[in-house]
């Protein structure tokens, strides 16, 4: 049985495989985050190299050209998606010269800024087992042998694939015992609520998102292969993000969130975005007394996330006293739910800045600090 891991722990084993240069493979269902996960590994990893941190695929052809010339000054990240190669693709077609009595091979220029001799970073296999057995076959080589072509991988590179599991019907073809023996083996499981919130403060994920999710937790990932709907998973709430940021709620609001994460749980989505209108939070937060007269718990929800990101954003209405006026109310109402709901998501969104943890420490609250401080780590 493969080893299950969180995202916390697939991050801290990246840096530990990255040091060694073992091969390691993550399977996982799909849309839960694994290239995401490899992305933001590599991104740090390249700080404390103290390397310029570049995404191949995303570079434009001069820009690839500058970063194979000073490859001593990047960390980068190539991401190649197997299922869409043939064999060719990766060892190279035939370089017929007249002059020359032995084949040379052209490989894809990826290749050869892997044989640099101060070139750094990771070359990740994506969508592996999608792939055909010729292909896989080719990548074996690399992986085992750290050869491409005739041209071997410098040390520094590290080397790893990610790829679905037999019962997400991805089509997926087994991969020989051989090429997995070549490297650790993990299963990465779905995100935790608490664990994804935090990734989506950090990537810039619309509080209504973020409030959502944690108003309906079984929704972050739902995956049913029987009822038609479409399937809702953490990719997905990225994509919705994507679509509606600096948009109102309309009709095209609405197609697209339905098109993004599926019918049923978008509608509820689009409710749960709709209620910011009705009860018109500006004056919540203006008068918090009048939280007392909610009943509607999702209103709750969505008051505290979106507190919590003007808090962050260093609005000055929204200050750490309207934070802890809020919290108090909440705290009349017998709400330690959302008190520490409150305080977990204004932690998160100043992160960085330590802004919440270093008014907190100055707070004079002292009931609600007794009461919710456990909810703050150091």
């Amino acid at each position: 049985m493969v080893l299950k891991v969180t995202h916390i722990q697939l991050e801290d084993l990246l840096k530990e495989y990255y040091e060694t240069k073992v091969a390691l493979f993550i399977f996982g269902a799909f849309g839960i985050g694994k290239s995401v996960v490899v992305r933001d590994s590599a991104e740090k990893i390249a700080k404390t190299k103290g390397r310029e941190f570049v995404e191949w695929n995303k570079l434009s052809k001069e820009m690839k050209q500058k970063v194979y010339e000073y490859s001593e000054k990047y960390f980068v990240l190539i991401d190649e998606r197997l299922s869409e190669y043939d064999s060719s693709d990766i060892k190279g077609l035939p370089n017929f010269k007249a002059d020359k009595d032995v084949l040379d091979w052209k490989v894809p220029f990826w290749c050869k800024l892997l044989s640099k001799e101060n070139s750094d970073g990771v070359l990740f296999f994506d969508e592996i087992n999608l792939a055909t057995p010729l292909v896989i076959s080719s990548v074996y080589k690399i992986i085992y042998d750290r050869v491409i072509g005739e041209e071997k991988v410098n040390k520094n590179w590290f080397i790893l694939g990610a790829g679905n599991r037999d019962e997400d019907r991805a089509f997926t073809h087994t991969l020989p015992a051989p090429v997995r023996d070549r490297g650790g083996e993990v299963e990465l499981v779905e995100p935790s609520v608490d664990d994804w919130t935090e990734w989506g403060i950090k990537n810039g994920i619309d509080s209504r998102i973020i409030g959502f999710v944690n108003f309906k937790p079984s929704y972050l990932y739902n995956v049913n292969f029987d009822d038609g709907q479409k399937y809702t998973t953490t990719r997905g709430y990225e994509r919705v993000n994507t679509l509606i940021k600096d948009t109102k709620i309309d009709e095209m609001f609405e197609l697209k969130c339905k098109s993004a994460i599926g019918e049923g749980i978008a509608s509820e989505f689009i409710s749960f975005c709709k209620l910011q209108e009705k009860y018109n939070l500006e004056d919540l937060f203006k008068n918090p007394k009048k939280i007392k007269e909610i009943k509607d718990i999702s209103i709750k929800y969505l008051l505290v996330s979106s507190l919590a990101e003007r808090y962050g954003k260093k609005d000055k209405t929204f200050d750490f006293d309207k934070v802890m006026e809020v919290s108090k109310v909440l705290d009349e109402m017998n709400n330690a739910e959302f008190v520490a709901l409150l305080w977990k998501l204004s932690l998160s969104y100043t992160k960085e800045s330590k802004l919440f943890a270093s008014d907190f420490s100055k707070s004079k609250e002292s009931k609600l600090i007794d009461k919710y401080g456990k909810y703050i780590i150091n």
